[in-house]
């Protein structure tokens, strides 16, 4: 069974200065330090359209410990940040965030993903929704307070 997400909502900035917000991974335990713990940078490559970034992630789900390996790759020309966690929970999950200027300044966020959580997906499905939401919400935030 795999979770899919598809969540869209609107927040008073940029294109750019989502798109810059959501490939600064050093700064999720500060954006979302109820569930991401720390993160390290793996490797960093800056290309003329694509942007790429291997983190590890260690986080907190239900109390549980959790670490992955993830990939985000910024497609600039796209306005679009693929993430995908390619080792550690959640192997083969995969969440795309597009960017659409709707007005000056404001921005209309795109979350669409394919999760996978192997045997937990039936008993958290519903749980992993109201956290995506619940992060959705605080990016937004972050995103209004800046």
């Amino acid at each position: 069974m795999t979770i899919r997400i598809d969540l869209s909502k609107e927040v008073k900035a940029s294109v750019s200065q989502v798109l810059d917000y959501f490939t600064n991974v050093e700064a999720l335990p500060q954006f979302h330090p109820e569930y991401i713990k720390n993160v390290t940078i793996v490797s960093r490559e800056d290309g003329e359209n694509n942007n790429n970034i291997e983190f590890e992630q260690e986080g907190s789900f239900h109390g549980k410990k959790i670490k992955s390996i993830n990939k985000l790759t910024r497609l600039g020309n796209e306005n679009t940040i693929r993430i995908e966690i390619i080792d550690g929970n959640g192997k083969g999950s995969v969440t795309t965030i597009k960017c659409q200027e709707v007005s000056p300044g404001t921005t209309q966020i795109r979350l669409e993903g394919e999760l996978h959580y192997g045997i937990l997906e039936k008993i958290l499905s519903r749980s992993i929704h109201g956290i995506t939401e619940k992060t959705l919400e605080e990016d937004i935030h972050n995103l209004e307070q800046k």
